[in-house]
């Protein structure tokens, strides 16, 4: 089985839930008319907003790993490897409110699906996000539970690699 797919398959009730599985399909060009949903910060959260931006890797219990880049004007990407080694990273959008408690996170999918979840950063490049349990259309989650996904910051930079293909909005 691939890893997208055991990926697919270990958070198929989460964030992630058929995101992966286009990874699958023929990769097309971006698309420039996405409106972008630009991040919300209160001026004295920009630290916390600047501690986000960057690469952010992800491990599901099978053991499999996906990195979201957090990038610059509200994009993201999820990004893995393709059943053919390529790597492969599917572009979103997302928002954040940093005043809630746990901290909001909004993900466009696409035009009409939005997920809403919930974050903290636990330490120095250290962020647990509730994946499971969330779906467009679903209420966001009021705090994080002891599935909710550790990631560990890998890179400061928001770009992708320069040989990504990009799945787009």
């Amino acid at each position: 089985m691939s890893n997208l797919k055991m990926i697919g398959k270990a958070i198929a009730g989460g964030l992630c839930f058929g995101i992966l599985a286009s990874f699958n399909a023929s990769p097309g060009p971006a698309s420039a008319s996405a409106p972008i949903i630009s991040q919300t910060a209160a001026p004295d959260t920009s630290n916390i907003d600047k501690q986000l931006l960057g690469q952010w890797q992800g491990t599901v219990p099978s053991g499999q790993s996906f990195t979201f880049v957090f990038a610059p004007e509200g994009k993201l990407f999820l990004m893995a490897k393709g059943p053919d080694g390529a790597t492969r990273a599917k572009e979103m959008r997302y928002k954040v409110n940093f005043g809630a408690k746990p901290m909001h996170l909004d993900v466009g999918l696409s035009n009409t699906e939005t997920v809403e979840t919930v974050f903290e950063l636990t330490g120095e490049r250290q962020m647990r996000l509730q994946l499971e349990g969330t779906n467009p259309g679903k209420p966001r989650p009021d705090a994080l539970n002891d599935k909710a996904t550790e990631f560990k910051k890998v890179s400061e930079t928001t770009a992708l690699p320069a040989d990504a293909q990009i799945i787009g909005f």
